[in-house]
């Protein structure tokens, strides 16, 4: 056991000799030889986090003679802007390059010291009939102009991305194809590599985090052509920016299980905004600074806002309506508050995000030198919150600028739109561990890592970490295991003391944001190890969403060793709680390749098993024109009649009975009605022993109207992706026969539903044990 010191002891030895212990920690010459006595692989330069603004930035729309953009993005001090270079643009003639509009815009943002990542993107009407390249003569064009980029441009710090959302129509035409995209990047890169082997490449640059198109390029080999991977997290207006986190831990587990061993891919948020056509110009600016600030939280070393300059002046159309400043240039507050967020921080490095006890709440760190300074804002109502008296504050400034009063003793009013805290030069003690051990070298992890995991460790930073956790008061003991989840994170997965790490956070009483990291952790690594320290923590609803995916993960495991049982059985648990469809589905899906066959019963078994109803009758299409639909109560709504049938010009409506297949079973409106602006309608019935409180999760492409028993219950009118499970909503079942009306009004695009019920606790119904079924008399 290691020698036991008092609490000032430990406070003492953290602040005054942490950085010098770590570096001056010796081993014996037998275990020194066990230590790689060099730097790992590296994140590309061009990649790595910067102090702010280095990584932040917002989407243009032009190449010269903006002289006003220019300005007022030189005012607000921005870092970096995304633009496209179009192929067609540039190529008029077969082989002929007019590289002059680019040229003025690259020196135009040199001159401002404004980097740039170009997008290379699109088709060329003198190749493949202008659609995405899909010919050997077609890449093998592309390819020639990369080279002529590539070449032109070495040596300009530019991030080259590899197309705009080739997962989507109409930016990958005729139509996204994922065979289609990697051989036009495995023509395209090499030919850029060349000529240019220090070129900075990310790709795929999907609308969302669409897993399966993304994993369908990892398994083509994406992670050997480029340095990053970049994803577009829009989400709907309700969603705010902090949502992403999650959805960044899967694609950071996806991205391990593919990439290269021992490179270091990062994910860079390449363009995500909102616009004010769907909220005020007030949340735009909070969601804005709190995007970047919750990125660079989450490590994500670029940032890009979009839009710049709105693209019209329509107020209804939302796509005009994503800038920063107006059509005639007026700011927006999300100009003010970008524009304060980089004044405040300018030259600071994020550290990271620190717990306050509650998920909601969010605490990010940046340092300069010996100068401290804190973001800090909550998702939740405004409320004081306890600041713990031994952070000293010189002053504060709101996210549009503006001073605020100092907190009274330790309490601090927090609202939705971030506050930046400058600190004192009397930064605590536990404070100051946790910025040090985010400067660590990877060799110095290393050698502290293993140091910890000796029989006599040495007595320094490791030995200091080990007596805060188990003799430390609460914030040493919280500030310690918080240090640990960095080490473990900072290490390769391979590495057995990575879950060494994890396990030691997740055992003892960690802040709520380190457990939920620690989760993450082991479930990129997939361990069934991990399981005992895991389970409890299934249990917690603060916990259960980063459970239930290890739990997937170590089922997919399972799977592949054909070890089908056990795998159903964790892919169940998880399925009953999880919002994750991709990772269900994958499960599942696997299950199939490998040879394990559920019939149809046994999926319609399994679903109402975990809450879902999956027997519906649907009625459409309806117009929907001008959103015309929210608006107007069509048949379903004034009487159920299955043999109803009504016309609207070329639109015929009607019912239609449906059974749906999956552990998840979404109803496909746009299989039954295709993916236009349209409406429909989807009803059941469930024969209730008792009466019952109940919850419905209701996930929904675009927004819905429900009702049970004739009232309304819900209505959430907007456009969105679906999310299983994103609305929650109280209801009440009645003994005897209860009646369900959803009403699907799309926007566009995809168009799909799905519908689960719980218990008071959000715990799915078995509706195996409840007759649920539509009326067909």
């Amino acid at each position: 056991m290691h020698r036991i010191m008092n609490s000032p002891q430990i406070i003492f030895l953290v602040g005054a000799f942490a950085l010098s212990l770590l570096i001056g920690c010796h081993t014996s010459k037998e275990k020194a030889d066990l230590i790689v006595e060099q730097e790992p692989a590296q994140v590309h330069p061009s990649l790595q986090m910067l102090p702010v603004p280095g990584g932040l930035g917002v989407n243009i729309h032009f190449y010269k003679g903006n002289e006003k953009d220019l300005l007022m993005l030189s005012e607000a001090n921005i870092g970096i802007v995304r633009m496209d270079v179009s192929w067609g643009g540039v190529e008029k003639s077969p082989g002929e390059y007019d590289f002059s509009q680019l040229d003025l815009l690259i020196s135009d943002l040199e001159q401002h010291n404004i980097r740039l990542m170009f997008i290379i993107d699109y088709g060329n009407a003198l190749y493949d009939e202008g659609l995405a390249p899909h010919t050997n003569e077609g890449r093998a064009a592309y390819a020639r102009f990369c080279t002529e980029l590539a070449k032109r441009y070495a040596g300009k710090n530019i991030v080259w991305e590899l197309w705009n959302e080739p997962n989507i129509y109409p930016f990958w035409k005729p139509h996204p194809n994922v065979d289609d995209y990697m051989a036009w990047c495995k023509a395209v890169v090499p030919a850029s590599r060349e000529v240019d082997p220090n070129a900075c490449i990310i790709g795929p640059a999907t609308s969302g985090f669409d897993l399966s198109f993304l994993e369908s390029c990892f398994k083509q080999g994406l992670l050997e052509l480029i340095d990053g991977i970049s994803v577009h997290p829009y989400r709907n207006v309700r969603l705010g920016p902090e949502t992403a986190a999650d959805e960044y831990n899967i694609l950071s587990t996806l991205i391990e299980q593919y990439k290269p061993e021992g490179e270091v891919i990062p994910i860079i948020s390449g363009e995500w905004g909102y616009s004010t056509t769907h909220l005020s110009q007030e949340l735009q600016g909070k969601y804005l600074v709190r995007q970047w600030l919750s990125n660079m939280a989450h490590n994500i070393p670029i940032s890009i806002w979009y839009d710049w300059h709105d693209d019209g002046q329509d107020p209804q159309n939302a796509e005009h309506n994503f800038g920063t400043v107006t059509w005639d240039y007026q700011p927006k507050p999300a100009y003010i508050a970008m524009k304060t967020l980089i004044t405040q921080l300018n030259g600071f490095m994020p550290i990271g995000r620190i717990g306050m006890g509650d998920m909601n709440d969010y605490v990010v760190v940046f340092c300069s030198g010996d100068q401290v300074k804190l973001a800090i804002w909550t998702t939740t109502q405004p409320h004081e919150i306890d600041f713990r008296a031994d952070l000293k504050v010189a002053n504060i400034v709101d996210y549009m600028g503006r001073p605020c009063e100092l907190p009274k003793k330790s309490k601090l009013l927090v609202d939705n739109g971030p506050r930046y805290l400058n600190l004192t030069t009397t930064v605590p003690m536990w404070l100051k561990m946790v910025i040090q051990a985010s400067q660590l070298s990877q060799i110095e992890i290393e050698k502290i890592v293993q140091s910890l995991f000796e029989e006599s460790p040495c007595e320094s930073y490791a030995g200091i970490l080990l007596n805060a956790i188990e003799n430390g008061q609460e914030l040493e003991r919280k500030a310690a295991l918080h240090v640990l989840v960095q080490l473990a994170d900072r290490l390769d997965r391979n590495q057995p003391k990575a879950l060494k790490l994890y396990h030691m956070v997740l055992k003892n009483d960690a802040d709520v944001c380190d457990i939920k990291q620690a989760l993450n952790g082991v479930t990129s690594i997939g361990s069934l190890e991990s399981m005992d320290v895991v389970a409890p923590l299934f249990q917690n609803p603060l916990f259960i969403q980063e459970a239930a995916n290890y739990y997937l993960q170590v089922a997919f495991k399972l799977v592949e060793k054909k070890d089908f049982a056990d795998a159903e059985k964790l892919l169940m648990k998880a399925a009953g709680v999880s919002s994750q469809r991709y990772l269900v589905d994958s499960v599942f899906a696997r299950m199939k390749e490998m040879g394990k066959e559920t019939n149809h019963l046994g999926q319609i078994v399994n679903s109402a098993k975990i809450g879902f109803i999956n027997h519906w009758w649907v009625a459409g299409p309806f117009p929907n024109k001008g959103d015309i639909a929210e608006r107007t109560a069509y048949f379903p709504e004034k009487r159920i009649d299955f043999s109803q049938v009504e016309t609207f010009d070329t639109l015929t409506a009607r019912w239609r009975e449906i059974e749906l297949d999956g552990i998840y079973p979404i109803i496909p409106f746009a299989e039954l009605f295709g993916c236009k602006q349209r409406a429909a309608y989807a009803y059941t019935e469930a024969n209730i022993p008792n009466d019952m409180a109940v919850k419905f999760k209701i996930g929904s492409n675009d927004g819905i109207v429900c009702w049970l028993n004739n009232q309304k219950i819900h209505e959430n009118l907007i456009g969105r992706k679906l999310t299983v499970d994103e609305d929650i909503v109280d209801a009440h079942f009645k003994k005897g026969m209860n009646r369900i009306l959803l009403k699907i009004p799309n926007k566009g695009a995809n168009w799909e539903a799905c519908l689960r019920v719980c218990n008071q606790n959000g715990i799915p119904l078995d509706l195996n044990k409840h007759f649920i079924e539509p009326h067909t008399e």
